[in-house]
Parts: structure tokens; sequence; C-alpha cells
């Protein structure tokens, strides 16, 4: 017959194997974590987009809702009167979408100070900031501002601060073909690049189509 004091020592000895287990465990995680990580991508395979930091700002943005792309008509879309150098309807030729800061951040994106780089064929193109109209390519503009509070309007600076949306337009030099592959990403002013969004360019049957 086991003694009280027996069961109380195979009692120990039991929680202390389930402990040292448990930090075993986390141990081993935290390595995996370490050596794997990588800024979160977005949904959508190979035309997911890419939420990540806007440089050294330390600020995050995101898209929101879908990005749309427009055939290289001009005039597509309107709302910036854009001007295409070689008109192409079965070529994109520019993109727009709504971009807010990560759900979360209580801090601000100044969009003077930044620069969009197109990344496609191989080569960057840094795209000027436009604001006249009409645009005429290469260029990108702030084509609307948008506050998601309710009986609240976006404030007329170029600062996206929290619970607005800045609807970018961009455009390169170029328009593209389908299926070719292409990256904006976004400059601060110290120069650092980081990804803003990307994709695959879709069968343009018309004057607007979507990356999923």
């Amino acid at each position: 017959m086991i003694s009280g004091n027996e069961w109380n020592e195979r009692a120990v000895t039991v929680l202390e194997l389930i402990a040292f287990a448990f930090v075993i465990i986390a141990a081993v995680y935290l390595v995996i974590v370490l050596a794997t990580a990588h800024p979160a991508a977005g949904s959508g395979g190979d035309q997911g987009l890419i939420p990540t930091a806007a440089g050294a700002t330390g600020k995050t943005l995101r898209i929101v809702g879908t990005v749309t792309v427009f055939a290289a008509i001009n005039n597509n879309p309107s709302d910036v009167s854009v001007r295409y150098p070689v008109p192409d309807s079965t070529r994109m030729g520019s993109l727009e979408s709504n971009v807010a800061l990560l759900i979360g951040d209580d801090g601000g994106v100044d969009f003077d100070k930044v620069n969009l780089v197109w990344i496609a064929n191989g080569t960057a193109e840094r795209i000027p900031r436009t604001d006249t109209r009409p645009l005429v390519c290469p260029g990108w503009t702030i084509a609307g501002k948008y506050n998601v509070i309710p009986m609240k309007s976006a404030n007329s600076n170029n600062i996206l601060e929290p619970g607005e949306q800045f609807m970018i337009f961009v455009c390169p030099a170029s328009p593209l073909p389908a299926y070719r592959s292409f990256m904006v990403r976004i400059e601060d002013s110290g120069g650092y690049q980081s990804p803003f969004l990307g994709g695959t360019v879709p069968v343009m049957t018309g004057p607007l189509g979507s990356l999923m």
C-alpha cells in the first residue's frame, strides 16, 4: 500500500513534468515565431492587397473595399478628368482605392510628405503628385476624402486620421496589359518604401474592373 507521503511525492513529480512540458512548448513556439516572422499579407492570393506600415511614419494603412481599375480611356474616371498619353481600351491605365488607418491606430499619415512608386516590367517609376484637373498621366492625387463617423466630414488637410478615408487615384506613364503583375509602394520623406497595394492586371472588357 502506498503511503500518503509517496502519493504527494508522485503528485509533485507529475506537476513538475507538466510544467516542464509547457515551458518546452512555449520555447519552441517562440523560436518558430521569431524565425518565420514576416509582415502580414492581405487576403486574395496573387491579387491580394498588402496593408503595411507607411515607412518611418510608423503608421499603418489598410485598403477599404475594392480597388477599382480603369481602362486607358480619356476621362475615365471622370472624377479626375484623366488624360492618358497613349489611350488603349484593352489596357489598364489607372486605379483608385479607398485607404484608411489600421483599426486601433490613433496617429495619422501626412500624404503631403509621401510619394508613390509604381513597379512593373522590372522598372520602378516614381509617380508625381498632381492635383490639377484634368490629370495627365503619370500622376497620383487624393480624389476624395470621407469620414466614416455619422454626421462628420473629413477635414481639409491631407493628413489621414482615425475615422477618415482617402480615395487615392494613381496612373503610371504607360498602361499595362492583362495578366501583368504590378505593385505600388508608398515612400516617406526619408526615402523608405513600403508595399502599399499590388496585384495582377485583369482583362479589361469594359471601362472599369476590379482587383479581388
